[in-house]
């Protein structure tokens, strides 16, 4: 068994403050190491469980995407952080058998969702695939899918789990916390967060072919409206791309791989 992993820090346990993701701060520093506990608790199940290959992307921030700690990642897994990367979500192919989330958001706009956003809170304010509105979690979950990849474990806040079931029917979920406001929410204890973690991987491992990848019938399109003008005029008279206005770009592809492709290599 194979499995690709994608890592955020605002769905971690713990995490509720814009602060706590941003580095150079103490706070950004204590959040990095409740991700990377939550990553080893991750690791070591599935190397306990018996899979033979997994792959961490470290997917936290655009510029950035040094989050784990890396002294202190167990053996078991292969890691992957700085940027930019080759292509979006780098190493993952169709002979993986499932992606996983780890300290998933929800997308924009969601209410109650702590540290809502898709892709940067300063330049996006909405996106879909074939019009269906998606965030981070539907972006991956259908880039995944078009290579016969399913997502089947998501990690992260009430309003995230929720998303990703709203998407993937099937999928194992594991709240973190329950949001009240974008920046509060009703915390889990640690043990109890690592003891859920644990029972869903396991069931998501003993269940993954019964899930089945996140599809749309091509031609797929991926559409993105930018909170500013400046952020959509990178992509003028690009391939595969229409502009509906100044800020709306479409990104067009024979599947949802290419269409996502084309925006993150634009």
């Amino acid at each position: 068994m194979r499995f690709y992993i994608i890592t955020d820090i605002e769905g971690v346990e713990g995490v509720v403050l814009p602060v706590q993701t941003e580095s150079g701060n103490p706070m950004y520093e204590k959040a990095r190491r409740l991700l990377t506990r939550e990553v080893n608790i991750v690791v070591e199940t599935l190397n306990d469980i018996g899979v033979e290959e997994i792959i961490v992307l470290d997917g936290h921030g655009a510029n950035q995407a040094y989050n784990l700690v890396y002294e202190e990642l167990i053996p078991g897994a292969k890691y992957i952080m700085g940027s930019p990367w080759p292509n979006y979500l780098t190493m993952l192919t169709s002979n993986f058998d499932g992606l996983m989330l780890i300290g998933a958001h929800a997308m924009a706009g969601t209410r109650g969702a702590v540290l809502d956003h898709t892709m940067s809170s300063r330049a996006w304010r909405c996106a879909y695939i074939n019009d269906i509105p998606v965030g981070e979690i539907g972006i991956s979950a259908f880039y995944a899918g078009s290579l016969g990849v399913p997502l089947v474990f998501v990690s992260g806040d009430d309003k995230a789990c929720l998303e990703a079931k709203n998407l993937v029917s099937g999928v194992e979920t594991v709240i973190t916390k329950y949001g009240l406001t974008r920046t509060s929410a009703v915390m889990l204890p640690p043990a109890t967060v690592e003891e859920n973690i644990r029972s869903a991987l396991k069931r998501a491992v003993e269940r993954y072919k019964d899930i089945k990848p996140l599809k749309v019938d091509g031609p797929v399109s991926f559409k993105i409206e930018f909170l500013l003008a400046e952020s959509a005029q990178r992509y003028w008279n690009k391939e595969g791309v229409t502009l509906l206005d100044s800020r709306t770009v479409v990104f067009t592809g024979k599947d949802a791989r290419e269409a996502i492709e084309r925006w993150y290599l634009g």
